[in-house]
């Protein structure tokens, strides 16, 4: 079914807002939804027929449009659209200038009432009447306005009357930066918004700003319109979209430079490998609950970590690696110094997007301990240790102390392969989610569980190895609220084929508070359902870290 084709003709307004009244296409130019229709519909022209009216021209030129876009031709973009026009009803279509997902979602009210939201680059089901479209970055008053007819069986489409804008941050080793900076028109000197930078050398895309065409100027977070240091400016112009690159000094945050540069300039995954290399440590005081090896209650720690990530190309997609390492002692009331955190964790994730936002992933990973961990008691203690099944295996009398993990006492390796999709991203937050089947296997050594502690006699289980394949899910989260303030979120679970009871879910979610450069505070949350390894109880930990950190490179 091939939706009729309605023209909305922007006008800008005395107070920046932007108006649209519609101008219908009648005839054969009116039932056309992409460029090859219209050549079908031209050929359809006889020849003694008129000459083809400035409509027509327009309906010609609007399919034309964006060439030069990402997103490439509205009509282009109409014919890839599969959303199918119900009977009874119109459509709106907002073209896009990159990938929607990247850009701000559309709003339509009726009535000053929000009745459908939408992506650009994709048709808006409604049913006839008269709408106002709301396009673009910002509040909902500084975003651009359109009133826009909706007809039976016709799409009408607006007019692209805004510009694009794509910040890439960028240290002055020319690696990607998570930075921040604010962004204020010039004309009216009205404040847009902060941005974000991405970690575009593992993939991830830079959100695309849609405003009005005109000066902005870009300038540290807190600073103000009349800042004479560490600012740039950019113009947009109607109709295009701007690649824009900004150096900061990683260290400060300083503005060492930027331009308008062209896209083939920019930086690209697939241009080669990268690496970076962070070292540091931090104070925290932590509650413990339920977690192999400790006792529960209130700690104090110290901790040593490294994170070193890189980036290989393969088929010009990121082969992305990580290495954490943890390290840490804590000491408790009436008790000696023993470990708080040991663990030392290599993921390797590589994802081939079919488009941006989605595709096929294979992950591999594994996790182990370094250390041994000790159990004191308070005074000489008889213990007990017991197989899976509860037979007695080892007993002994008056002990002071009780080995619950040797070296390398639990090893956890972990497969998966499923898709990935980035299901929300914006300015300020994204979502991914991945599904698919996975494989988690737990290797021990020597590794035992606290079951009955009595005054007289304290019964340990050795837990055994296990292996586990079913469907997995995993969820990642990242909102950058502010300059400071960063919300971390992933959660990993697997669902067995043989045992739903034994279902393995995995949560951390993290606050981070950012001081300096060097300094930040952070609170940490992780949870762990493995009955596996523990039978009847959960593993539960909170951490409030003062943590200092250096980038190596």
């Amino acid at each position: 079914m091939c939706a009729h084709l309605a023209i909305v003709a922007p006008a800008w307004a005395d107070d920046g807002t932007v108006t649209a009244t519609l101008a219908e296409a009648s005839g054969p130019a009116a039932a056309t939804p992409g460029d090859e229709a219209l050549e079908e519909a031209v050929r359809a022209v006889p020849a003694a027929a008129p000459p083809v009216s400035p409509m027509r021209i327009r309906a010609d030129s609007l399919l034309a449009d964006g060439a030069d876009w990402p997103a490439g031709t509205v009509g282009g973009q109409l014919d890839r659209d599969t959303t199918l026009v119900p009977y009874g009803k119109g459509a709106l279509f907002v073209p896009a200038l990159t990938n929607p997902l990247d850009e701000p979602p559309v709003t339509v009210l009726r009535g000053g009432q929000r009745v459908a939201e939408g992506t650009t680059g994709a048709r808006i089901i409604l049913s006839p009447g008269t709408y106002e479209v709301r396009v673009g970055s910002g509040t909902v008053d500084q975003r651009l306005r359109y009133q826009a007819s909706v007809e039976e069986g016709h799409t009408t489409i607006i007019p692209v009357s805004w510009a694009g804008l794509a910040v890439h941050v960028v240290d002055e080793a020319y690696s990607s930066l998570r930075a921040s900076y604010e962004l204020i028109r010039v004309d009216d000197r009205e404040y847009m918004g902060i941005g974000f930078g991405t970690d575009e050398q593992a993939g991830e895309p830079v959100t695309t700003w849609v405003m009005r065409p005109g000066l902005y100027k870009l300038v540290r977070l807190g600073d103000t319109y009349r800042a004479r240091r560490d600012f740039a400016t950019v113009r947009l112009v109607e109709g295009h979209h701007t690649h824009f690159l900004l150096v900061l000094k990683a260290d400060s945050g300083e503005f060492a430079g930027g331009g308008e540069v062209p896209e083939d300039e920019l930086f690209r995954a697939r241009a080669g490998s990268f690496g970076s290399l962070v070292f540091g440590g931090d104070v925290t005081f932590n509650s413990r609950s339920g977690v192999p090896g400790l006792n529960d209650g209130l700690y104090f720690a110290f901790r040593g970590f490294l994170d070193a990530r890189a980036s290989l190309q393969i088929a010009k997609q990121p082969l992305l690696l990580r290495l954490q390492v943890e390290e840490g002692q804590s000491k408790g009331p009436n008790l000696p110094w023993q470990k708080s955190h040991d663990r030392v964790d290599l993921d390797a994730l590589y994802v081939y997007q079919l488009k941006r936002g989605i595709g096929p992933y294979v992950r591999l990973g594994a996790e182990t301990n370094v250390l041994s961990a000790s159990r004191p008691f308070d005074e000489p203690t008889n213990v007990e240790v017991v197989d899976a099944d509860g037979n007695v295996i080892l007993a002994s009398r008056n002990q002071e102390s009780f080995e619950l993990s040797s070296n390398f006492g639990l090893t956890t390796i972990k497969e998966g392969v499923g898709m990935n999709v980035r299901v929300f991203k914006s300015l300020f937050a994204e979502t991914n989610v991945r599904a698919g089947v996975g494989a988690r296997h737990r290797i021990t050594n020597n590794l035992y569980e606290a079951l009955d502690v009595g005054t007289s006699t304290t019964t340990f289980r050795r837990i055994p190895s296990s292996h586990q394949v079913g469907v997995e899910l995993t969820v990642l989260a990242v909102a950058r609220l502010t300059r400071w303030v960063l919300v971390n979120l992933e959660l990993d679970s697997l669902f067995p084929f043989d045992n739903i009871n034994n279902t393995v879910i995995e949560l951390e979610a993290s606050v981070a508070l950012k001081l300096t450069s060097y300094v930040s505070v952070n609170y940490v949350v992780r949870y762990l359902r493995d009955r596996a390894i523990f039978l009847d109880k959960d593993r539960f930990e909170q951490d409030v870290l003062l943590r200092f950190s250096l980038e190596i490179f």
